[in-house]
């Protein structure tokens, strides 16, 4: 065998392996959204729930909106200030990070969202893929759920859920919000 046929074997392996670790990738955040994983394994899906406590809605609020964030990912980032934006915005819907480590985000103003770092309550809601948008109405159920791509509308997306409790809008029950 020559030198020139190993190299191009050993390519085409690697090639394989990155293209199979790829298609993993893809498929575990598939089966993710359509919750597969969670009937699957025996967890109850997310949507449905009740939430932990440290990210219920508090007296006189009408829901609750909690990202599920990671403080390494770039793009949670980006949610915790499309969050902190509509806190601000929206007085009777608390707004709630539930991060892994909150000193990353310590620098970043939140005026109007709270940064939690119980890790508890993000080992309960955490379905192996961060971002991700949960709404929760006032009695604790969690009712929605949406991860956040690149690609996401945030401002859509967080008025969206936002809108899922407005008591003057019709919405349907347990409709999971996958994408914006």
């Amino acid at each position: 065998m020559s030198v020139a046929l190993a190299v191009a074997l050993l390519a085409l392996l690697v090639s394989l392996f990155v293209l199979v670790a790829l298609v993993a990738v893809y498929a575990r955040v598939r089966a993710l959204e359509a919750s597969r994983t969670a009937e699957l394994s025996g967890y109850a899906p997310l949507v449905g729930r009740p939430a932990p406590a440290a990210v219920r809605p508090r007296s006189g609020q009408r829901a609750a909106v909690v990202a599920v964030l990671d403080a390494d990912c770039g793009l949670c980032h980006n949610v915790w200030d499309a969050i902190t934006t509509a806190g601000e915005q929206e007085e009777h819907i608390r707004f709630v990070a539930l991060a892994d480590r909150t000193d990353d985000f310590a620098a970043l103003p939140g005026g109007g969202a709270e940064m939690i770092a119980d890790v508890d309550a993000r080992a309960d809601l955490f379905e192996g893929y961060s971002p991700t948008l949960l709404a929760v109405d006032a009695a604790g159920v969690v009712t929605h759920r949406s991860f956040v791509y690149a690609d996401t509308d945030l401002g859509a997306l967080v008025r969206d859920l936002t809108q899922t409790h407005d008591p003057g809008r019709q919405h349907p029950g347990g409709r999971e919000v996958t994408r914006a």
